[in-house]
């Protein structure tokens, strides 16, 4: 048999792509691009099935039925309702003003089979009266939503309780009687279709089951297995890069089958699956070009039950056939349920990337990200790839390369480092020198490009700040002062001579350490004697953080008071000198000890 057509008309000319590719919601379809061709159609009509053959031979990797033959059915004189016709207002006793006339060739069963398995069958009918068909349509599962066709839920209620899933309606002469009463009362809700008066026994069958279905519907949509794989096409390179991830969604697993390609659970490609491995939602995959087999890519597939009033789409999957008419399942049947991805796949080159970190800073920078644009100079593609390279903070001096794969061929790739590591431990001493900025990426080479980055390492400075001061201030001994650096390299003593007059004193600046380095201070030697004692010592801040370019003081303040008892303090020492009394001496019952902080009024303690 040759082209089924829901109506008598046969399309002349069709547009430019399939509408399958744009609303495939499970991500499904793999229209090529440029199904633009139109379908080669003699200029003449047929009132019947048309006897020049099959659509053009083709099928979608994730194709899920095609149309294989009719079933039970004949022609039916009709007509077509205008737009404000409401079906829901009843079947009308005459044709409606303002119809048009539309003779259909075929109306009946149209026989489906799943692609992968020719034993796996379903029966369907139209609910797209104006759109054509042929033997050879390939077709994926749908949902009401996507079929876009006022009242399924009344079409739905007709096909649990009509043929073929019953022998209903009974007074029907044949199944062929039988089948074209129900698609012409499925008509009338989905394409306002009326049977010309003239037919008088079949026009009272479709009447009886548009009042049936009127008095007792709608029913609800049946539910659709649901496998998804998005995204459900890529751009692989010819050179076997690893692309993804791709998310399996859905409510039932499927199992793998792979045409030309290699698929894992990591990007890394360390697991790989292979054919027959089950996918579960919720999963993950990275896969590659392993060959140039055309299609390619993967299917997740899942046999299941498909319930009565599950809706057909045109795959887009047929050459040069840009629509289909939409499909209803007549009856409950097994079909694969498919999902996955197409690779559309492409010449491609390679980047080396050298960072050279050099300097007395090396290593201590933070991270390095460079930046690569590779723009597509194919006028007819679109490859434009976006890249970025990472180099850890705290990387050590040297080369250290990274390498770009599958890089489109021909693409004009500029290279900026747009996080130098500049930080608070490193100076940058000039800008990045990229060599060269821009390179050409040819077909199966390595193009090559350095980064150079010399650091120093920043430094800062500490300078202490001795203020003497108090009554006593000028009789007070050498003064001793620590600065303590958590980088040894950098501690200093410094020392104010015995009887330094009271004021303040800039002790020499310490340059050169390194930044977030800490420094504090401490009087070794505080200077009290028997002539003065330190009434109080203040240090602030208590440590300091040195800062690149920067540098912080630290004040102490010692504030000193005149002994005013000379028998009470002529023992008193300052709190770093050692004391030993002997036994018979002036106390003589003391033995030797180191004293702690010496108390105002001379005691130790």
């Amino acid at each position: 048999m040759g082209l089924v057509t829901c109506v008598r008309r046969v399309r002349a000319a069709v547009g430019v792509g399939g509408r399958g590719a744009s609303r495939r919601r499970r991500a499904r379809l793999a229209v090529v691009a440029g199904l633009a061709l139109a379908l080669a159609v003699p200029s003449s009509a047929f009132a019947g099935l048309n006897p020049v053959g099959s659509a053009n031979e083709g099928q979608g990797l994730f194709t899920e039925a095609t149309i294989v033959g009719t079933g039970a059915g004949t022609s039916v004189p009709g007509w077509i309702a205008p737009a404000g016709f409401d079906p829901l207002a009843g079947y009308p006793s005459g044709v409606p003003a303002d119809s048009t006339r539309d003779d259909s060739s075929f109306a009946g069963l149209i026989r489906i089979a799943d692609p992968v398995d020719p034993t796996r069958t379903g029966v369907t009918y139209c609910i797209d009266l104006r759109t054509d068909t042929q033997l050879g349509v390939n077709y994926a599962l749908g949902d009401w939503n996507e079929a876009n066709v006022p009242n399924l839920g009344y079409v739905e209620y007709i096909l649990l309780n009509y043929f073929p899933t019953s022998g209903q309606p009974a007074a029907a002469a044949n199944d062929n009687i039988r089948a074209a009463a129900v698609q012409s009362a499925i008509w009338f809700f989905s394409d306002r279709y009326v049977i010309d008066p003239g037919s008088a026994a079949i026009r009272a069958l479709v009447a009886d089951i548009v009042a049936d279905a009127l008095a007792n519907g709608p029913s609800p949509e049946p539910e659709l297995p649901e496998l998804t794989v998005t995204p459900d096409t890529a751009d692989v390179p010819a050179t076997g890069e690893i692309v993804g991830p791709f998310a399996v969604t859905g409510n039932v697993s499927g199992i793998l089958r792979t045409i030309g390609a290699e698929v894992f659970t990591d990007a890394q490609g360390q697991n790989q699956l292979l054919d027959g491995a089950e996918v579960a939602p919720g999963t993950n995959l990275w896969a590659r070009s392993v060959s140039a087999a055309d299609p390619q890519g993967f299917v997740l597939e899942r046999v299941s039950t498909i319930l009565t009033g599950t809706v057909l789409i045109y795959d887009g999957t047929n050459p040069d056939l840009a629509d289909a008419q939409k499909l209803v399942l007549a009856q409950e049947t097994e079909l694969g349920v498919r999902a996955g991805a197409t690779f559309n796949r492409f010449a491609a080159g390679a980047l080396r990337i050298t960072k050279r970190i050099t300097g007395t800073g090396a290593g201590f920078q933070g991270e390095v990200v460079v930046q690569v644009e590779c723009v597509d100079q194919n006028p007819e593609t679109d490859l434009d790839r976006s890249y970025t390279v990472r180099f850890p903070a705290g990387t050590g001096a040297g080369d250290h390369t990274r390498t770009l794969g599958g890089v489109p061929a021909g693409s004009l790739c500029t290279i900026t480092e747009t996080a130098t590591g500049d930080n608070a431990l490193v100076n940058l001493e000039a800008d990045p020198v990229i060599e060269p900025p821009t390179v050409t990426i040819v077909v199966n080479e390595t193009a090559e490009a350095t980064i150079t980055d010399a650091y120093t390492r920043a430094t800062g400075g500490v300078r202490i700040v001795k203020r003497i001061g108090g009554p006593g201030a000028g009789r007070q001994d050498e003064i001793v002062i620590r600065l303590d650096c958590t980088d040894d390299a950098f501690d200093r003593t410094f020392t104010i001579p015995a009887r330094s007059g009271p004021g303040t004193y800039t002790l020499p600046e310490v340059t050169g350490i390194p930044t977030l380095s800490r420094c504090r201070a401490a009087e070794v030697d505080s200077g009290e004697n028997r002539r003065v004692r330190l009434d109080g010592v203040r240090v602030h801040p208590r440590n300091v953080v040195v800062v690149d370019g920067v540098t912080g003081t630290i004040v102490v303040k010692d504030r000193y008071v005149k002994c005013r008892d000379k028998h009470k303090h002529k023992h008193a020492f300052s709190s770093t000198q050692y004391v030993k009394h002997h036994k018979g001496g002036e106390h003589g019952k003391h033995g030797g000890f180191w004293t702690g902080y010496t108390h105002a009024q001379g005691h130790s303690r």
